[in-house]
């Protein structure tokens, strides 16, 4: 889809429906919005918020080029429309194929892990930022990093690091990030696909209690390109 890149996402609903989402949004001439967020509740009232919200972020996102100012739009919107008390953590960037650059903001979500190439310590994307559909008037930092050839941004809901076992031991990031480095000469969808085993795996026979969604964005290295 994108030149130059990989990206894959996936979302596993704990239950029939699911209140986890991730999209991609064209958003100008070889730029791309990644999204990936996590709506508060369970079951249909989460899933209708969670419709909402996407919706609103796509709209605000197509029309804006600016990460903060779309959301920031949106969440306006959002808590206009919201009569549930409900709220949902967003993670939204803009890919710039052409220049290579992310830029992001980040409303109260999951940092993503970015695993630079040739490294095995994940530096977490980091912003300044609360949920969306808690207050109309809110304050995001935007920031702005280079992906060079090589490098791999996995993003995730916290379905995937709170999964317990029937010990009722999380998942939790250390594993995350052990298993990661073993994955990243792999594809975009085969690395979800280990992640996710791996994460089901762990649990064995307890219950999915929450929605595991992910995204996975490789630069390709100069070798494949």
């Amino acid at each position: 889809m994108l030149p130059g890149f990989d990206i894959a996402g996936f979302n596993l609903p704990a239950r029939e429906v699911g209140g986890d989402f991730f999209d991609y949004i064209p958003v100008g001439d070889g730029c791309w919005g990644v999204e990936i967020a996590d709506v508060s509740g369970k079951g249909v009232p989460a899933a209708l918020f969670m419709a909402l919200s996407r919706t609103l972020v796509r709209a605000s996102a197509s029309e804006n080029p600016d990460p903060a100012v779309s959301i920031l739009e949106a969440n306006r919107y959002i808590c206009m429309d919201s009569k549930t008390c409900m709220f949902v953590t967003l993670f939204y960037g803009i890919l710039d194929t052409r220049k290579g650059t992310f830029t992001y903001v980040n409303a109260g979500h999951n940092p993503p892990l970015l695993f630079r190439e040739g490294s095995n310590v994940a530096e977490l994307l980091q912003g300044k930022g609360i949920a969306l559909g808690l207050f109309d008037d809110i304050e995001l930092e935007l920031v702005e990093l280079r992906l060079n050839p090589g490098d791999t941004v996995i993003f995730y809901t916290d379905g995937v690091t709170e999964a317990t076992n029937e010990r009722e031991e999380e998942y939790g990031m250390e594993r995350l990030t052990t298993l990661i480095p073993k994955l990243l000469d792999l594809g975009a969808r085969e690395m979800i696909k280990a992640i996710v085993e791996d994460v089901t795996a762990f649990a064995g026979d307890q219950p999915q209690f929450d929605d595991i969604t992910l995204v996975v964005l490789k630069v390709e290295s100069r070798g494949s390109q």
